[in-house]
């Protein structure tokens, strides 16, 4: 598979020369770092952290990659006018809920999922490209996920599970809800990259993934699974760190 990636790469930059002709979005938006302070403060400390015996670097330097990308994807998201809208009743009143003796108004909020799309459509298309042709992608592809000790190869539907188990949305073993990369979708594009629509549906499966793995940080426990595999994080790591630097370099 390797051998194969690398020479997609190679082919890809002599018959495309790197560029996508039938996509016409080519520019993102790249902050500044006046723009967002935090968010480079958060790069720098990510890239300060070495290595250390107890091996729990990459911890670390994920969450501070994605609390990076989180200031963008929110940044992205108000720029586009999403933003958290007051309820109101239908003669225009405030809606409130009672907190002891005061009335606190209640509020719709934008969903992370949907920052994160807004975020999305800012990927130029070498961006994609690199993030599914990635040895982090080919590693999710075969990878077998892990939930609470237990190795889970197939679900009770008989389909192959691979990527990466949302431990806190999982109850059973027989039914795990998983990010996947699509096996089919994944061996299509390998034969044939140009295809727009195949592209764009595996780039988001990989942003998905990695959204899935910072949300397992929250749900580590003693028993070994995918919100404590290290392996996992140091293969998601060099590609949520492309999408980050894409958006401040």
């Amino acid at each position: 598979m390797v051998r194969k990636l690398l020479h997609l790469n190679h082919s890809w930059a002599q018959s495309c020369d790197g560029q996508f002709p039938e996509s016409g979005h080519k520019m993102t938006t790249i902050f500044q770092r006046y723009e967002l302070p935090l968010a480079y403060s958060m790069i720098a400390a990510a890239r300060r952290i070495r290595p250390r015996r107890d091996g729990g670097h990459p911890f670390e330097q994920y969450f501070l990659f994605w609390t990076a990308f989180n200031i963008i994807y929110t940044t992205i998201a108000e720029r586009e006018g999403c933003r958290t809208q007051i309820k109101e009743n239908d003669d225009g009143s405030i809606v409130t809920v009672a907190n002891g003796n005061v009335n606190i108004p209640e509020v719709v909020i934008v969903s992370e999922r949907e920052q994160i799309r807004l975020a999305f459509q800012e990927f130029v298309e070498d961006l994609k490209h690199t993030l599914i042709l990635h040895e982090g992608t080919e590693y999710f592809v075969g990878r077998i996920p892990y939930w609470q000790g237990i190795q889970i190869e197939y679900d009770a539907f008989g389909q192959r599970v691979n990527g990466v188990i949302n431990v806190n949305y999982t109850s059973d073993s027989q039914y795990p809800v998983w990010s996947p990369i699509d096996f089919q979708h994944y061996e299509e594009y390998l034969e044939n990259p140009n295809n727009e629509e195949n592209r764009n549906f595996l780039a988001r499966q990989i942003v998905d993934l990695l959204h899935t793995i910072r949300k397992n940080f929250m749900h580590g426990g003693k028993r070994f699974d995918d919100a404590n595999d290290i392996t996992v994080v140091k293969n998601a790591l060099p590609m949520l760190e492309l999408i980050v630097t894409s958006f401040t370099r």
